[in-house]
């Protein structure tokens, strides 16, 4: 008799269990596609695209241009109180161009004669951050941000460090 009530109890769970499965797949995941459907509207409308849709460049679109250094740069880093000097050694730095820019040959031109400034930014970039807050991507991204302010222009759209290290 126990055998039967235990079958029954498991077999009265397993149903109410589907039951209510299959009113959350009728309920909820049409609510939900329609939120996705109205999200992915507003975005377009205010233009809030992915990082790679918002640049617009492939890689065929870019040209790269390095700028070695004849010995390894080494920048000290922002002072944290630990009483210990860390610094990051760069061997040198590659500017990639978006070469279907309207000022491309313009910018390009510039940063290959003068590239003193591109240097300049990134050194700046990397003396900002401390050991604890140090972060490659960062020191790109504001290194970019500021170039990208200096030549009022999205030309330059990506930057690497080669030989990066930090102690």
């Amino acid at each position: 008799m126990k055998k039967n009530i235990l079958t029954i109890v498991i077999m009265a769970s397993t149903v109410t269990n589907l039951v209510l499965t299959a009113l959350m797949m009728f309920s909820i995941v049409p609510a939900m596609n329609k939120t996705n459907k109205l999200a992915d509207k507003v975005l377009t409308v205010i233009d809030l695209e992915t990082e790679e849709e918002e640049e617009g460049t492939q890689w065929e679109n870019l040209e790269t241009y390095e700028i070695p250094f004849e010995t390894k740069q080494t920048i000290i880093l922002k002072d944290e109180g630990d009483k210990e000097a860390h610094y990051v050694v760069i061997d040198g730095i590659t500017v990639s161009f978006n070469k279907e820019a309207e000022d491309y040959d313009k910018i390009s031109e510039s940063v290959k004669t003068a590239n003193v400034y591109i240097v300049d930014y990134v050194k700046e970039a990397i003396s900002e951050q401390s050991i604890s807050t140090l972060s490659e991507q960062a020191i790109k991204d504001n290194a970019l941000a500021k170039i990208q302010e200096f030549y009022g222009s999205k030309c330059v759209v990506r930057l690497s460090l080669s030989g990066y290290m930090f102690q």
